[in-house]
């Protein structure tokens, strides 16, 4: 018999939690919000019982919805590198994905394993705060006494499923870009000459499962202070990003998918995997398939940040609901449009650097006048997001056929006017919205879980 699902979505800076039936419909959805630690020196980082405290409100408010689940999965920010002791409890703040803190560490590892080694196994390389392999060899480095004192270094679902059942796990949708996981041949094994190299144990790595796959049942107490029924199955879920390729139905290879939320992120479904120094290549949670992903760190993030500095007079329902669409009507509504953009200023978009740089980047406006407005500045940055998450559908159509369509979520995505400025901007494609899609995605993997999986045995050979 199949029951509700309750999927959970943890993002960057907020969690929603939703009960869905076993075909999907909707019963209930609770929201919270939270922020991440950035800090001047280039870390970024949050407490992990920030998302548990978030899971347990969310938890409190739907109780009543919550009686008839039997599956819980999740969809994660990624990585949230968790340093853990053994009883699961966080030794520091988990990593996230902006953090610059171990660009050293990177840039001595590939120098280790050799690039063209990092690519034809893992067919990615090692970063700052997007790879969890030079964030692991940081604490080595940097911080001894959680090195020491860890039992496991595992991602955002690993803390959480930890938390709920008591054992270890990660899936393949979230190590594929740490540069330590086998993307290439994604058979849930890591990758031994890499963790050697780094001089990282292999029991400080947690057990690879699907994201579909169940780690275990959940643990009495936790069921008792969450509300749910003792007879709950935990799945290991999986990357935020990918769950919501996966509820588009990005699922087939030219498939496009593009989040637009704290950073944005734009993907290319491919069945097979393709190596790329410029790119990260994530596992699809389905068999088969791998995802392009290529991210800029502050894409909603530049936004914010531009009204923060530049319009503080505004608040945000303001700012967002007003102020960017008349701005980008404004601009649109030009007779001579290409003019204007001809005199805007340049904005390069790494104000929160870059995951394929092994130096800390910064963004900029360059080309500024006398004449130049605050709203000249604001398109510039629309712009500057939009053509970089271009580049990427420009390059990834020289190596296979495009679909016509895109599938798009996140917030960024309902603002007034952003629609046709991706048009412009990003590609001339036929934008498809679904609402909370990493959510959805999420649910989905509980509807596969309860069909009973999904058969995975191909194994690739890497094309570059």
């Amino acid at each position: 018999m199949t029951r509700d699902i309750l999927a959970i979505d943890i993002g960057t800076s907020g969690l929603k939690l939703g009960v869905f039936s076993p075909d999907l419909q909707r019963r209930r959805v609770a929201r919270r919000s939270y922020s991440p630690h950035l800090y001047d020196d280039g870390r970024a980082d949050i407490d992990p019982q920030v998302w548990w405290d978030a899971i347990r409100s969310c938890c409190a408010e739907v109780g009543p919805d919550l009686q008839d689940v039997g599956v819980i999965t999740l969809s994660v920010t990624t990585p949230g590198l968790t340093p853990m002791a053994a009883d699961g409890s966080a030794l520091a703040p988990a990593v996230l994905f902006l953090d610059g803190r171990s660009h050293e560490q990177a840039r001595r590892i590939r120098e280790l394993v050799g690039e063209d080694a990092f690519l034809q196994d893992s067919a990615n390389l090692p970063v700052s705060g997007g790879s969890s392999l030079a964030s692991i060899m940081w604490f080595r480095d940097e911080e001894l006494a959680i090195w020491d004192a860890a039992a496991m270094f595992g991602h955002c679902n690993t803390y959480i499923v930890r938390r709920m059942t008591g054992r270890w796990a990660v899936d393949p949708s979230t190590t594929s870009i740490t540069g330590m996981y086998n993307t290439v041949e994604d058979d849930l094994c890591w990758n031994e000459r890499v963790l050697d190299a780094a001089g990282i144990p292999r029991h400080l790595l947690p057990p690879l499962v699907r994201s579909y796959d169940a780690v275990g049942p959940i643990l009495p107490e936790i069921a008792d202070e969450l509300g749910l029924p003792p007879d709950c199955v935990v799945l290991c879920g999986g990357n935020d990003a990918t769950l919501a390729a996966l509820s588009s139905g990005i699922t087939e290879p030219g498939d496009i998918s593009i989040i637009s939320g704290t950073c944005d992120i734009v993907s290319v479904c491919t069945d097979r995997p393709i190596a790329s120094a410029e790119f990260n290549l994530r596992c699809h949670v389905i068999p088969d398939r791998w995802l392009t992903f290529y991210v800029l760190n502050t894409g909603g993030e530049a936004l914010e940040w531009f009204r923060r500095i530049f319009c503080r007079e505004l608040d945000t329902e303001t700012f967002y609901e007003a102020y960017l669409p008349d701005v980008l009507k404004a601009f649109f509504s030009d007779p001579d449009s290409d003019a204007r953009e001809r005199e805007l200023p340049v904005y390069d978009p790494h104000l929160g650097g870059s995951r394929y740089s092994l130096r800390r980047l910064k963004g900029g406006f360059h080309g500024l006048t006398l004449q130049t407005s605050r709203e000249d500045l604001l398109v510039s940055l629309v712009r500057g997001n939009m053509t970089y998450l271009g580049s990427h559908l420009e390059s990834a159509a020289s190596l296979l056929p495009l679909g016509p369509k895109i599938g798009i979520s996140g917030g960024g995505a309902k603002i007034r006017g952003m629609l046709e400025a991706r048009r412009r901007w990003t590609g001339d494609f036929e934008y498809e919205y679904q609402d909370q899609s990493s959510m959805v995605g999420a649910a989905m993997l509980g509807q596969i879980y309860q069909a009973g999986g999904i058969a995975h045995g191909r194994r690739a050979s890497v094309a570059s």
